[in-house]
Protein backbone atom coordinates (compact mmCIF):
# COMPACT_ATOMS: atom_id res chain seq x y z
CA UNK A 1 0.00 0.00 0.00
CA UNK A 2 1.49 3.55 -0.83
CA UNK A 3 2.04 5.68 1.68
CA UNK A 4 1.51 9.45 1.75
CA UNK A 5 3.58 12.27 2.07
CA UNK A 6 3.86 14.19 5.33
CA UNK A 7 6.25 16.08 4.78
CA UNK A 8 8.89 14.19 7.23
CA UNK A 9 12.74 14.93 7.19
CA UNK A 10 14.32 13.11 4.04
CA UNK A 11 11.60 12.16 2.23
CA UNK A 12 9.97 12.84 -0.78
CA UNK A 13 6.66 12.82 -3.18
CA UNK A 14 6.34 12.66 -6.48
CA UNK A 15 2.96 12.08 -8.74
CA UNK A 16 1.27 10.86 -5.10
CA UNK A 17 3.92 8.14 -4.55
CA UNK A 18 6.44 8.71 -0.98
CA UNK A 19 9.56 8.28 -1.84
CA UNK A 20 11.50 7.57 1.62
CA UNK A 21 10.36 6.99 4.67
CA UNK A 22 8.33 4.11 6.07
CA UNK A 23 6.84 3.59 2.24
CA UNK A 24 7.54 0.81 0.31
CA UNK A 25 9.84 3.07 -1.91
CA UNK A 26 13.46 3.56 -0.47
CA UNK A 27 15.14 6.46 -1.85
CA UNK A 28 19.05 6.77 -2.39
CA UNK A 29 21.24 9.62 -2.56
CA UNK A 30 19.23 11.90 -4.75
CA UNK A 31 21.44 14.52 -6.82
CA UNK A 32 20.54 17.87 -7.94
CA UNK A 33 18.37 19.41 -5.42
CA UNK A 34 21.11 21.34 -3.43
CA UNK A 35 23.43 22.03 -6.74
CA UNK A 36 23.83 24.60 -8.56
CA UNK A 37 22.49 24.52 -12.14
CA UNK A 38 23.90 25.30 -16.21
CA UNK A 39 24.61 28.71 -16.13
CA UNK A 40 24.44 30.35 -19.33
CA UNK A 41 26.55 33.55 -19.77
CA UNK A 42 27.37 35.94 -22.54
CA UNK A 43 31.49 35.97 -22.82
CA UNK A 44 33.31 38.12 -25.39
CA UNK A 45 37.06 38.16 -26.32
CA UNK A 46 39.22 41.29 -24.70
CA UNK A 47 40.79 42.62 -27.91
CA UNK A 48 44.18 42.63 -27.15
CA UNK A 49 44.20 42.03 -23.72
CA UNK A 50 43.94 38.12 -21.90
CA UNK A 51 40.64 37.04 -20.81
CA UNK A 52 37.33 37.87 -21.51
CA UNK A 53 34.75 39.89 -20.67
CA UNK A 54 31.83 38.01 -19.01
CA UNK A 55 27.98 39.09 -19.48
CA UNK A 56 25.33 38.39 -16.87
CA UNK A 57 24.89 34.89 -15.87
CA UNK A 58 21.20 33.33 -16.28
CA UNK A 59 20.38 29.59 -14.65
CA UNK A 60 19.36 26.99 -16.85
CA UNK A 61 17.50 23.83 -16.02
CA UNK A 62 18.16 21.87 -13.31
CA UNK A 63 18.71 18.61 -12.98
CA UNK A 64 17.96 16.25 -10.62
CA UNK A 65 18.70 12.23 -9.94
CA UNK A 66 16.73 9.60 -8.32
CA UNK A 67 18.04 6.28 -7.45
CA UNK A 68 15.67 4.48 -5.87
CA UNK A 69 14.49 0.34 -4.79
CA UNK A 70 10.98 -0.45 -4.93
CA UNK A 71 10.49 -3.31 -2.14
CA UNK A 72 8.01 -6.02 -2.36
CA UNK A 73 4.50 -5.17 -3.98
CA UNK A 74 4.73 -5.34 -8.21
CA UNK A 75 1.67 -2.65 -7.48
CA UNK A 76 4.06 0.27 -5.91
CA UNK A 77 6.35 -0.67 -9.35
CA UNK A 78 3.41 -0.36 -11.98
CA UNK A 79 2.19 2.67 -9.84
CA UNK A 80 5.20 4.06 -9.79
CA UNK A 81 6.19 3.49 -13.84
CA UNK A 82 2.99 5.47 -14.51
CA UNK A 83 4.52 8.21 -12.53
CA UNK A 84 7.14 8.19 -15.00
CA UNK A 85 5.51 8.31 -18.48
CA UNK A 86 7.32 11.03 -20.88
CA UNK A 87 5.66 14.38 -21.50
CA UNK A 88 3.76 14.76 -18.29
CA UNK A 89 4.46 17.63 -15.27
CA UNK A 90 5.01 16.86 -12.07
CA UNK A 91 5.71 18.61 -8.65
CA UNK A 92 8.25 16.86 -6.64
CA UNK A 93 8.27 17.81 -3.09
CA UNK A 94 11.06 17.03 -0.37
CA UNK A 95 11.72 17.90 2.86
CA UNK A 96 15.59 18.08 3.48
CA UNK A 97 16.66 20.06 6.75
CA UNK A 98 18.22 23.26 5.93
CA UNK A 99 17.27 23.00 1.62
CA UNK A 100 14.18 25.26 0.79
CA UNK A 101 12.63 26.04 4.60
CA UNK A 102 12.94 22.43 5.22
CA UNK A 103 10.09 21.35 3.16
CA UNK A 104 10.23 22.71 -0.34
CA UNK A 105 8.76 21.85 -4.00
CA UNK A 106 9.53 21.90 -7.63
CA UNK A 107 7.96 21.37 -11.35
CA UNK A 108 10.09 18.32 -12.99
CA UNK A 109 9.58 16.72 -16.28
CA UNK A 110 10.82 13.31 -16.42
CA UNK A 111 13.80 12.34 -18.74
CA UNK A 112 15.27 9.50 -19.05
CA UNK A 113 14.59 6.16 -16.65
CA UNK A 114 15.97 2.49 -16.09
CA UNK A 115 15.10 -0.52 -14.58
CA UNK A 116 17.41 -2.79 -15.00
CA UNK A 117 15.89 -6.42 -15.20
CA UNK A 118 18.56 -7.93 -12.91
CA UNK A 119 19.10 -10.43 -9.69
CA UNK A 120 18.22 -8.05 -7.18
CA UNK A 121 14.60 -7.73 -9.88
CA UNK A 122 14.02 -11.24 -9.39
CA UNK A 123 14.57 -11.34 -5.78
CA UNK A 124 11.82 -8.32 -5.33
CA UNK A 125 13.82 -5.25 -4.99
CA UNK A 126 13.79 -3.11 -8.25
CA UNK A 127 16.23 -0.81 -8.71
CA UNK A 128 15.23 2.45 -10.22
CA UNK A 129 17.37 5.25 -11.68
CA UNK A 130 15.21 8.58 -13.11
CA UNK A 131 16.24 11.88 -14.74
CA UNK A 132 13.70 15.12 -13.56
CA UNK A 133 14.14 18.17 -15.79
CA UNK A 134 13.34 21.36 -14.09
CA UNK A 135 12.64 24.23 -16.68
CA UNK A 136 12.43 26.60 -13.63
CA UNK A 137 15.28 26.24 -11.83
CA UNK A 138 14.61 27.92 -8.46
CA UNK A 139 13.34 25.82 -5.33
CA UNK A 140 9.92 26.85 -4.18
CA UNK A 141 8.77 26.58 -0.12
CA UNK A 142 6.30 24.27 -0.22
CA UNK A 143 4.31 26.31 1.85
CA UNK A 144 2.51 29.38 -0.11
CA UNK A 145 2.25 32.95 1.99
CA UNK A 146 -0.18 35.73 1.53
CA UNK A 147 -0.06 39.43 2.41
CA UNK A 148 -1.48 42.64 1.23
CA UNK A 149 -0.86 46.32 -1.03
CA UNK A 150 -2.40 48.97 0.94
CA UNK A 151 -2.32 52.52 -0.29
CA UNK A 152 0.67 54.75 0.73
CA UNK A 153 -1.40 57.83 1.75
CA UNK A 154 -5.26 57.85 1.47
CA UNK A 155 -7.42 59.96 -0.41
CA UNK A 156 -10.10 61.71 -0.08
CA UNK A 157 -10.02 65.47 1.88
CA UNK A 158 -12.32 66.58 3.94
CA UNK A 159 -13.92 70.38 4.30
CA UNK A 160 -12.29 72.30 6.93
CA UNK A 161 -13.38 75.78 5.85
CA UNK A 162 -14.77 77.58 7.78
CA UNK A 163 -12.53 76.09 10.53
CA UNK A 164 -13.82 74.19 13.62
CA UNK A 165 -11.81 72.59 16.01
CA UNK A 166 -10.16 70.22 16.62
CA UNK A 167 -10.27 69.50 12.49
CA UNK A 168 -8.38 66.56 10.55
CA UNK A 169 -7.63 66.45 6.96
CA UNK A 170 -8.94 63.13 6.69
CA UNK A 171 -12.56 62.19 6.71
CA UNK A 172 -14.94 61.28 9.71
CA UNK A 173 -14.38 57.50 10.54
CA UNK A 174 -11.06 56.94 8.35
CA UNK A 175 -8.61 54.44 10.00
CA UNK A 176 -5.00 55.67 9.81
CA UNK A 177 -3.27 52.85 7.95
CA UNK A 178 -4.97 49.58 6.96
CA UNK A 179 -2.27 46.95 7.07
CA UNK A 180 1.03 46.69 7.39
CA UNK A 181 2.89 48.16 4.11
CA UNK A 182 6.20 46.30 4.25
CA UNK A 183 5.78 42.89 2.99
CA UNK A 184 8.53 40.72 4.06
CA UNK A 185 9.63 37.74 2.28
CA UNK A 186 11.82 34.56 2.72
CA UNK A 187 14.30 32.59 0.48
CA UNK A 188 17.40 33.83 -1.35
CA UNK A 189 16.11 34.66 -5.13
CA UNK A 190 13.31 36.87 -6.45
CA UNK A 191 9.54 35.47 -6.52
CA UNK A 192 6.49 36.05 -8.73
CA UNK A 193 3.74 36.76 -7.00
CA UNK A 194 -0.39 36.32 -8.34
CA UNK A 195 -1.76 39.92 -7.10
CA UNK A 196 -5.98 39.91 -6.58
CA UNK A 197 -8.09 42.92 -6.47
CA UNK A 198 -11.45 43.29 -5.87
CA UNK A 199 -13.45 45.93 -7.00
CA UNK A 200 -14.82 48.58 -7.00
CA UNK A 201 -11.59 50.09 -8.83
CA UNK A 202 -10.72 52.35 -11.58
CA UNK A 203 -7.54 52.48 -13.04
CA UNK A 204 -5.03 50.19 -10.29
CA UNK A 205 -1.85 50.57 -9.98
CA UNK A 206 0.94 49.09 -7.77
CA UNK A 207 4.14 50.43 -7.10
CA UNK A 208 7.19 49.15 -5.85
CA UNK A 209 8.66 52.25 -3.74
CA UNK A 210 12.05 50.58 -3.32
CA UNK A 211 12.78 50.88 -7.00
CA UNK A 212 12.14 53.96 -9.30
CA UNK A 213 10.47 52.77 -12.37
CA UNK A 214 8.45 49.48 -11.03
CA UNK A 215 4.90 50.26 -11.63
CA UNK A 216 2.05 48.07 -13.07
CA UNK A 217 -0.40 50.31 -14.30
CA UNK A 218 -3.68 48.41 -15.68
CA UNK A 219 -6.16 51.16 -17.55
CA UNK A 220 -9.17 49.40 -16.82
CA UNK A 221 -12.09 49.84 -14.48
CA UNK A 222 -13.11 46.75 -12.40
CA UNK A 223 -16.64 46.87 -11.11
CA UNK A 224 -18.20 45.76 -7.61
CA UNK A 225 -17.74 42.53 -6.52
CA UNK A 226 -15.25 41.41 -9.32
CA UNK A 227 -11.86 40.42 -9.68
CA UNK A 228 -9.03 41.11 -11.18
CA UNK A 229 -5.89 38.52 -11.30
CA UNK A 230 -2.31 39.78 -12.07
CA UNK A 231 0.20 36.54 -12.45
CA UNK A 232 3.32 38.58 -12.47
CA UNK A 233 5.13 34.74 -12.85
CA UNK A 234 2.98 33.73 -15.86
CA UNK A 235 2.43 37.82 -17.74
CA UNK A 236 -1.21 37.46 -17.22
CA UNK A 237 -4.09 39.75 -16.51
CA UNK A 238 -7.40 38.20 -16.29
CA UNK A 239 -10.98 39.94 -15.35
CA UNK A 240 -12.66 37.59 -13.69
CA UNK A 241 -10.78 34.98 -15.51
CA UNK A 242 -10.99 36.40 -18.76
CA UNK A 243 -7.71 37.60 -20.28
CA UNK A 244 -6.98 41.31 -20.83
CA UNK A 245 -4.68 42.98 -22.33
CA UNK A 246 -4.67 46.59 -20.11
CA UNK A 247 -1.03 47.38 -18.64
CA UNK A 248 0.25 50.59 -19.32
CA UNK A 249 2.97 51.48 -21.78
CA UNK A 250 4.88 52.81 -18.94
CA UNK A 251 4.10 49.07 -17.28
CA UNK A 252 7.39 47.10 -16.33
CA UNK A 253 7.05 43.35 -14.81
CA UNK A 254 8.40 43.13 -11.50
CA UNK A 255 8.75 40.55 -8.46
CA UNK A 256 8.93 40.06 -4.80
CA UNK A 257 12.57 39.98 -3.39
CA UNK A 258 13.70 38.32 0.14
CA UNK A 259 13.70 40.49 2.52
CA UNK A 260 11.25 43.81 3.01
CA UNK A 261 9.28 44.79 -0.03
CA UNK A 262 7.61 48.26 0.19
CA UNK A 263 4.86 48.07 -2.52
CA UNK A 264 1.92 50.50 -2.73
CA UNK A 265 -1.51 50.47 -4.39
CA UNK A 266 -3.04 53.53 -5.73
CA UNK A 267 -6.37 53.92 -8.25
CA UNK A 268 -8.56 56.51 -8.85
CA UNK A 269 -11.58 56.00 -6.83
CA UNK A 270 -8.87 56.26 -3.96
CA UNK A 271 -11.40 54.30 -1.37
CA UNK A 272 -9.44 53.98 1.85
CA UNK A 273 -10.42 50.63 2.31
CA UNK A 274 -9.21 48.91 -0.83
CA UNK A 275 -6.04 46.56 -0.53
CA UNK A 276 -4.06 44.04 -3.44
CA UNK A 277 -3.90 40.30 -2.18
CA UNK A 278 -0.80 38.71 -2.74
CA UNK A 279 0.00 34.80 -3.18
CA UNK A 280 3.18 33.54 -3.06
CA UNK A 281 6.12 30.83 -2.59
CA UNK A 282 9.71 31.99 -1.45
CA UNK A 283 12.33 31.02 -3.94
CA UNK A 284 16.64 29.37 -3.99
CA UNK A 285 18.58 29.21 -6.02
Amino acid sequence: MVQSYSGQAWTMELGGLLLGGDGSIVLHEPTGILASTDTRTVRSTRIGRPGVVLGDDVPGARIIHLSMTVLDNPETLAELLAVLRRGADRVLRFSVPGVAGGAGRVAVRVGEWAAPLDAVYTAGAVRVEVELIAADPFLYSDAEFTGQVVPAVPRGAARIWPVRFPFSFAKAGARATVADPVITVGGSAETWPVITLRGPLSAPVITNRAVPGERLRVQLDVPASEALVIDTGARTVQLNGADRYALSSDSVWFPLRPGANRWELDDLMGGRDRVADLRWRSAWI
